[in-house]
């Protein structure tokens, strides 16, 4: 199957929009960050935090998501006028708040900045989302838009999955704390694509 879809085609044929490109190669570092922590992040609050347990990670979770929920309702109504350069620098500034979060994690010990940082992940993610998905949709290429979300999908996937190996075996290894500020630092190389667009 992948032999016919792929062999003879011309090299025009594998043409990608900028954006398009630029979107797909930050996700690969935004998500790969993010799965470096998640898959385990129960394991570090209950082993880092003062009183962590269970509960305890799942309602820091459900605190990220009712945070990120609100402010894409919010950035999405904001952003419906905007320019692709506006668009660009809140996406830079979501991520680079996530990217904080991040390094607030590696800091925290006890339940109240668990959810401080864990709220501050989700208002970061909140910002970014609504502006890069807009563009990314906005610059889809007329008859590729389904290779082209396959293409985001497939790669982004294949990322998260050597990221959630490399996240296990490195906390084995070293601890959460130093894979946090790993996370932060790829997470923030995921901004070169939209600073690269911007210029």
């Amino acid at each position: 199957m992948l032999k016919e879809a792929f062999l003879g085609r011309v090299p025009s044929h594998f043409h990608i929009n900028p954006y398009v490109k630029g979107y797909i190669i930050s996700e690969l570092f935004l998500w790969s960050a993010w799965n470096f922590i998640t898959p385990i992040f129960a394991i570090f609050v209950i082993t880092d935090i003062h009183s962590g347990n269970v509960e305890t990670a799942a309602g820091s979770y459900s605190v990220y998501l009712i945070s990120r929920v609100i402010m894409e309702l919010l950035v999405g109504r904001f952003l419906t006028r905007k320019t692709n350069r506006q668009k660009l620098l809140i996406a830079i500034a979501g991520i680079l708040l996530i990217s904080f979060s991040y390094i607030g994690f590696s800091f925290s010990e006890d339940i109240t900045s668990l959810f401080i940082f864990y709220g501050l992940t989700g208002i970061g993610i909140g910002i970014a989302s609504p502006a890069k998905n807009a563009l990314f949709s906005i610059h889809l290429d007329k008859n590729k838009e389904s290779s082209e979300w396959s293409i985001a999908d497939a790669t982004t996937f294949i990322c998260v999955a050597l990221a959630t190996a490399f996240g296990g075996f490195f906390v084995h290894e070293f601890g959460f704390r130093p894979l946090f500020l790993i996370a932060a630092v790829v997470n923030i190389i995921g901004t070169i694509p939209y600073f690269a667009l911007i210029r």
